[in-house]
């Protein structure tokens, strides 16, 4: 998981916060600059249990000429060029921040692409596109890992590589159709897992968890024979900052829900031995959970209530006790959930952690980010986030 070290104010950043801008690639080439006076809006989204994605809104209307410059545009016309700048399946890639610091966002593939005629005879586009990860994204399976079940864990970065195409075979074993190429350096440094589990998921979708999760990178690379290789790794391209946002100065607004609603004293997870005929159990408590919202344990205590899930993929007691603990663990992450917006920061991005100051307490503290989105238009540059508390600022 992002780590929360040095932990700098948004006023100490020496980061400008005047004159956004953007830059747009199409097809591998800069947009012309009459092509970008007519984009309206940009949008990047991201989340840790989806696809990343972009949005266009783009003007599609010659008002002196009257006639349409995009999408509809007459192939004798002043625009026949611009025909095909932006037909599903081309590529993009986004750069978003201010003038002066512009960093790449998203490489990603047109996917949508819808047309809006108006009453007034003026026309726009909205552009949408995915991460092109999602090319990658063809068949969901159900997996744990370590595969042998004596050791003692498994790295996150040794799972990437079980995921290379030798991995996708007919047994059933999941894998990706491209090499997974991954940075041994940092991959020494990584906790070792006791259990992971991928339960009825895409594994490229699973694995970019895995990576946010870490504060790495996954993204699709060439090598010096243009053949394409998946990284998994610490980016050197992005900057990893852990903001402070602070209300009144620099939220420019925050809403924390603290629910109760789902909280569990305990969680049993039970499995089917096939072989043995019998069945595999395992349980967790609170009292198993140690550093997410310590501070309030009381109060998802009070609740009082257990569960019971039938999991088809446990093998072992062992695994069946560490399911139950991701369950107790992620519950515990739910119990103060918030959304909130702040300048625009292209480096406050899923997956990575900020600390929340002037709210008092029990809101006060440490949060992950579980999704933002980042917006450019005519009124500026904000970012939109949804994150959950999981310790409180130390």
């Amino acid at each position: 998981m992002a780590s929360a070290s040095d932990p700098i104010p948004l006023y100490a950043a020496r980061q400008p916060f005047y004159a956004p801008a953007f830059e747009i690639k199409l097809s591998g080439s800069p947009a012309p600059s009459k092509v970008m006076r007519d984009i309206m809006e940009v949008t990047y989204e991201d989340s840790v249990e989806k696809i990343d994605s972009f949005t266009l809104t783009v003007n599609n209307w010659d008002a002196e000429n009257r006639t349409l410059k995009y999408v509809g545009t007459s192939p004798s016309g002043p625009d026949a060029g611009n025909a095909k700048l932006f037909e599903p399946g081309s590529q993009v890639l986004l750069s978003m921040g201010y003038q002066g610091d512009i960093r790449p966002i998203i490489t990603g593939l047109i996917t949508t692409v819808d047309v809006e005629y108006a009453e007034s005879g003026s026309s726009r586009l909205t552009v949408r596109g995915l991460n092109v990860l999602d090319r990658l994204r063809r068949k969901q399976y159900t997996w744990s890992w370590p595969e042998d079940k004596k050791s003692s864990g498994i790295r996150d970065s040794d799972i990437a590589q079980a995921l290379s195409p030798k991995a996708n075979d007919q047994t059933g074993k999941p894998g990706l159709d491209i090499k997974v190429v991954t940075d041994s350096q940092a991959a020494s440094s990584e906790p070792l897992n006791p259990n992971v589990f991928m339960y009825n998921q895409y594994p490229i979708v699973f694995l970019m968890g895995r990576a946010r999760r870490l504060g790495y990178s996954l993204f699709i690379g060439q090598d010096d024979s243009g053949k394409d290789y998946l990284y998994f790794g610490p980016s050197q391209d992005l900057r990893q900052v852990t903001y402070v946002l602070e209300w009144g100065k620099s939220l420019a607004s925050f809403h924390p829900t603290y629910a109760t609603a789902r909280q569990l004293q305990s969680v049993t997870v039970r499995g089917w031995d096939r072989k043995a005929k019998k069945p595999i159990e395992g349980k967790a408590t609170l009292d198993d959970i140690k550093n997410i919202n310590a501070d309030l344990r009381a109060v998802a205590r009070a609740a009082n209530r257990e569960d019971v899930v039938v999991e088809e993929a446990i093998q072992t007691p062992a695994q069946a006790t560490d399911r139950a603990k991701k369950i107790l663990e992620q519950r515990q992450r739910e119990l103060i959930d918030a959304n909130g917006a702040t300048v625009g920061l292209p480096d406050l991005r899923c997956g990575r952690v900020m600390v929340i100051r002037g709210t008092g307490q029990p809101f006060d503290g440490q949060y992950f980010i579980k999704e933002t989105t980042h917006t450019i238009n005519e009124q500026g540059y904000r970012t939109t986030f949804r994150a959950h508390r999981e310790q409180p600022e130390k």
